[in-house]
């Protein structure tokens, strides 16, 4: 299950990716700022359905508010294959793990003025205790949730 990374047994930061490696180590929000001058059409951050929730979703907006972006410069994609399509075309971020965005075979960075973190929980149908599940299968499950350190993943660890 999605859930807040706060307490979550597995999360896997957040940042932008995109069709072309800027150069940069850290994308910073505040940089997509379209200026006056500017020709073409602002870049836009693209959030994917399974983070178009208030954990992560809503300091994101509060980011785009706080550096001056417009709001169309952050939007929820109706599916991942419509924002993929949307940023692999123009100039355009997506909102994604490093994992997914090596699949997409995207230039992935983390974001500047903040770290978003997806989480990720387990849930058991059987007798409702998910702990020895998580003890037994959490190194596993880490790797493809694409955590960082899957050695130390599982059991309430952020990675």
């Amino acid at each position: 299950l999605a859930v807040p990374a706060e307490g979550a047994p597995w999360s896997v930061p957040l940042g932008l990716a995109g069709a072309r490696d800027g150069g940069v180590r850290r994308i910073y929000v505040e940089t997509l700022r379209l200026g006056r001058g500017a020709p073409g059409p602002a870049r836009r951050v693209w959030i994917q359905p399974e983070d178009d929730v208030p954990h992560i979703r809503d300091p994101l907006t509060r980011l785009r508010d706080a550096v001056g972006l417009r709001p169309a410069q952050v939007l929820a994609a109706p599916d991942l294959t419509a924002a993929a399509a949307e940023v692999l075309c123009s100039d355009d971020l997506l909102l994604c793990s490093r994992a997914q965005a090596e699949e997409l075979a995207l230039a992935w960075h983390p974001i500047g003025e903040m770290t978003p973190r997806r989480g990720y929980a387990l849930t058991v149908v059987a007798d409702g205790n998910p702990l020895p599940m998580e003890a037994r299968l959490g190194g596993a499950i880490a790797r493809c949730l694409g955590a960082d350190d899957p050695a130390g993943a599982g059991g309430g660890k952020t990675v």
